[in-house]
């Protein structure tokens, strides 16, 4: 329980034992749903989740390897085969000592538990090589539960941009388990300013904005107003206090 009462989460290792901790998570939710019916008055409807989907999912398996047996990741982008964000949350009861929410599509899972919280991205590194501190630069910042909630939000909508994957290669004795980032592997030919080839999709305020809205834990309506243009959120210019509702522009 020390670790996650009093994690040092500037840690490297910390961070890659909670990343591998939520990718366990996250697979297994999965895999139990390839196992329960989408209807269970229609049985034709098939399965939550189609067993083949989780062949998307090959490098969190090679995350989730690291756990029996040393291992190397050669990682284009840094330190880490995955992005992963960490925060210090702020008590508060009315929000409970748990949450939890993903996106199937953008491979992302957020969970809060008592003073921590953690996103986990199965891309590769891609989010965190362009987004190293997360969100507004709050990684590592205190944050309130209706802050992390909003965080999350904003990595899973990220996550759900991505338009690019990795190609890997792997190779094992009975000591080592080392895989290797071979190339970015984009899933279009669109160019983006500068010539290379598109990773991610371009960002919309109002998409963010919706997310924001089916993420946040607390009940305070739309995010965006189409009557006024304006967004309304607890973050704001980087500070990581919890501020009291104001409008606040959505920044990419």
């Amino acid at each position: 329980m020390a670790v996650i009462d009093d994690p040092n989460i500037d840690d490297p290792v910390t961070r890659i034992t909670f990343a591998r901790w939520l990718c366990k998570i996250f697979i297994g939710i999965l895999v139990k749903e390839t196992t329960l019916d989408f209807d269970r008055k229609d049985r034709a409807q098939g399965k939550i989740v189609d067993h083949f989907f989780l062949e998307d999912f090959f490098h969190a398996q090679l995350i989730l390897q690291t756990a029996r047996k040393k291992s190397v990741f050669q990682c284009l982008h840094g330190s880490f085969p995955c992005s992963v964000y960490m925060y210090r949350i702020s008590p508060d009861e009315t929000y409970g000592q748990f949450d939890l929410s993903t996106s199937i599509a953008g491979h992302s899972i957020a969970m809060r538990i008592g003073p921590i919280g953690v996103i986990f991205v199965n891309d590769g590194g891609l989010q965190l090589h362009v987004d190293m501190k997360g969100p507004l630069g709050l990684d590592g910042r205190d944050l309130h539960p209706v802050q992390f909630s909003e965080i999350a939000a904003r990595v899973h909508y990220k996550a759900g941009l991505r338009d690019a994957t990795h190609t890997y290669t792997s190779w094992e004795t009975p000591d080592l388990l080392t895989v290797e980032q071979v190339a970015v592997r984009p899933y279009t030919d669109i160019l983006v300013e500068g010539g290379a080839r598109r990773i991610f999709r371009p960002w919309d305020d109002i998409e963010c904005a919706e997310a924001i809205s089916r993420y946040r834990i607390a009940d305070w309506g739309p995010v965006y107003d189409p009557a006024t243009g304006m967004f309304t959120t607890t973050l704001g210019n980087g500070s990581g206090e919890v501020l009291s509702l104001s409008t606040l522009l959505i920044q990419p």
